[in-house]
């Protein structure tokens, strides 16, 4: 992790935050270089697989190339991308396409919450660039939580109860002739009943800012499917 330094004045200056998610299907796994420098160590930097995220700290106002590696091939960048974040700006970077053609997305995490009820706030993103605006809504219901939603687009952060009366969602991922594409259960909480004992509760998730996004992906047989990945906010 990339610190900023204190100023000469005393006041040590908000960093910059990148999420980076990857989602390349049939990709494999990358290095990510965020660290400006020349000669990277692969045998100490981490890789990211496909479908996972991770967040990087980076100095605020400084002009970075964010470089990709194959795991498979640390010898060659496939894919670098400039970037100057303010001071305590979000951004989440998608990395998109296939592995011969990669392109990216970044996105401003903008609007996150601070939560002190039993809420989570949520938001729904479609990173899919061929299948048109998506809507997204709660199974067995027909109220929309975000609607036409073009690529590379996403919702405001909505607030959703999280106490125990509702442990947990199931979001509705459709295209725009109502098809579903996926389909993601998002579990809150859990209560354990055992006669003549209180309650046991258990919280997955609670007081979040959270992503639900969709991407592409591929089946076991090579055909296109969709899936959701989550990415938490700060």
């Amino acid at each position: 992790m990339h610190v900023a330094c204190e100023d000469e004045n005393g006041n040590f200056p908000r960093a910059a935050s990148l999420k980076i998610v990857h989602a390349i299907p049939n990709a494999p796994k990358v290095h990510v270089d965020y660290f400006g420098m020349e000669n990277l160590n692969f045998s100490v930097n981490p890789t990211l697989g496909f479908r996972l995220n991770e967040r990087y700290t980076l100095p605020a106002g400084v002009m970075r190339d964010i470089r990709f590696t194959y795991e498979v091939d640390t010898s060659n960048v496939v894919f670098q991308q400039q970037m100057v974040l303010e001071e305590g700006q979000i951004s989440t970077l998608f990395l998109l396409g296939d592995s011969a053609n990669i392109f990216s997305t970044v996105i401003n995490d903008i609007g996150m919450r601070t939560l002190r009820d039993s809420v989570n706030a949520i938001r729904f993103g479609n990173m899919v660039e061929d299948i048109g605006a998506i809507n997204v809504g709660l199974e067995d219901s027909s109220i929309l939580r975000a609607s036409d939603l073009a690529f590379s687009n996403t919702s405001e952060f909505i607030e959703f109860d999280a106490t125990l009366e509702n442990p947990s969602y199931t979001f509705v991922f459709r295209n725009e002739i109502d098809s579903v594409l996926a389909e993601y259960k998002l579990n809150q909480n859990s209560k354990l009943v055992f006669p003549g004992f209180p309650p046991i509760v258990s919280i997955a998730t609670l007081q979040k800012n959270l992503s639900l996004v969709l991407i592409e992906s591929v089946n076991v047989d090579g055909n296109t499917i969709y899936q959701v990945v989550r990415v938490d906010g700060l």
